[in-house]
């Protein structure tokens, strides 16, 4: 079923407005007229969307059982036969890719207190039962909200590792590590770390994540935007061999203190 604005889901939810569509699913304002509050609703269409509806009812699935605050919130999933509706929660702010395009290259300060935030998040996801990788680390991913706080959105290419056929999920190249692209690779909380490096990489630079690159300027060409004890932590973070880097994110976090 198609909703329009207007329109009231499950005598509850009154659209208000589309907020955005992308492959299999649009997302809608709607207001709860129980709790007073506004919400965001992902419309899948059960029809239409093959492989991709499968893999959204995953998300939603995953988000439900994380319990935690830096994660949207996930009220409820109604079913009407045709669509699947995930009620959450409605998120305002911009995401860290979004300032970056708006202001440049952010200050190292600013990048190491968000990275420090990103830490306790994967942690919490590797730490979870069954433990949880990520997988798709990058800018695009981390929302900002008005008072500063931090919440990672996008849980689409989470490994569950008590489930080895979903390792084919392989997150966004750039960020991505090298063993996300071997199929014989161990996908584990250095895999985080990587496209954390990344995208600290980035957001101090305005560059596009490449490895090559990054390890030039890393290595070779520190800037005032990135004082050389974070370059070369930045640097164990992106490096090739998983037994390189930071082994786990509390571990990160402490050098990043």
């Amino acid at each position: 079923m198609r909703i329009k604005r207007g329109q009231t889901l499950a005598q509850r939810y009154e659209i208000r407005e589309q907020l955005g569509s992308g492959g299999s699913a649009k997302v809608y304002l709607a207001y709860d007229m129980v709790s007073g509050r506004l919400r965001a609703i992902k419309e899948i269409s059960q029809h239409s969307c093959g492989r991709n509806y499968v893999s959204a009812r995953r998300e939603a699935e995953i988000v439900w059982k994380l319990k935690y605050p830096y994660f949207p919130e996930i009220f409820e999933i109604l079913d009407d036969g045709g669509s699947n509706y995930i009620v959450m929660e409605y998120l305002q702010g911009e995401t860290a890719a979004e300032r970056l395009h708006r202001l440049g290259p952010l200050p190292a300060m600013e990048v190491i207190r968000w990275a420090k935030d990103l830490c306790l998040m994967l942690s919490y996801l590797h730490c979870h039962t069954p433990p949880m990788v990520y997988c798709d680390m990058k800018p695009d991913n981390i929302m900002i909200q008005s008072g500063g706080t931090l919440r990672l959105i996008d849980f689409g290419a989470v490994l569950e590792m008590d489930r080895k056929e979903q390792q084919l999920l392989l997150g966004t190249r750039g960020y991505a590590a090298p063993e996300q692209f071997d199929s014989e690779g161990v996908l584990d909380a250095r895999t985080d770390i990587y496209g954390l490096g990344m995208t600290m990489y980035q957001l101090l630079t305005g560059k596009e994540p490449d490895q090559a690159e990054a390890e030039k300027i890393l290595t070779c060409r520190f800037r005032p935007f990135m004082p050389r004890r974070f370059a070369r932590v930045i640097r164990k973070c992106i490096e090739k061999e998983p037994r390189e880097r930071y082994q786990t994110c509390e571990e990160l976090w402490k050098a990043l203190s």
